[in-house]
């Protein structure tokens, strides 16, 4: 054991308050995404059902520009762009999101985990489905997102030309 001499009351009280701050700054600022991250190493016959968890779309943008981003991540599942059957022996478990949007009759593959982001959406309402799928794209897990497009925005569009 040390043994300090010379102890400044003071500075011990201070060096302590700063301890404290920065154990509960790094306890407070976990975030969904941290959540979400897979455990190092499950066997995959362990392993717990991948879900998703999608927030709505981020209303600074959405409001201002029409802008939709949403964010999400998934649980027991790590993106990446790795497919076929062998792909599905992995652990943790990996996979791809399929995005449709207004249920168009097409999707798109994203592996990124990265937010979605759209532009360009006519005024008025939308519906966005993201289903998580395993390497032969299988879903998993899904979930829905709705939200309106302002109708503002078309004005300020149609007087720029």
């Amino acid at each position: 054991m040390v043994k300090l001499r010379y102890t400044d009351p003071i500075r011990t009280s201070l060096l302590l308050v700063a301890v404290i701050v920065l154990w509960a700054m790094t306890a407070v600022a976990q975030s969904a995404t941290d959540k979400c991250r897979p455990a190092s190493v499950i066997p995959l016959a362990n392993e717990p059902p991948a879900k998703i968890f999608i927030d709505p779309p981020l209303a600074g943008p959405l409001a201002a520009r029409g802008v939709v981003v949403i964010q999400y991540c998934a649980e027991n599942l790590h993106f990446a762009p790795v497919f076929g059957p062998g792909a599905l022996a992995a652990s943790p478990r990996v996979g791809h999101l399929h995005v449709t949007v207004d249920d168009a009759s097409w999707v798109w593959m994203d592996a990124s985990g990265n937010p979605i982001i759209l532009m360009g959406l006519s005024p008025g309402p939308h519906k966005v489905l993201l289903e998580l799928q395993d390497a032969n794209h299988h879903t998993l897990d899904k979930g829905v997102v709705t939200f309106v497009i302002p109708k503002k925005l078309a004005a300020k569009k149609h007087h720029r030309r």
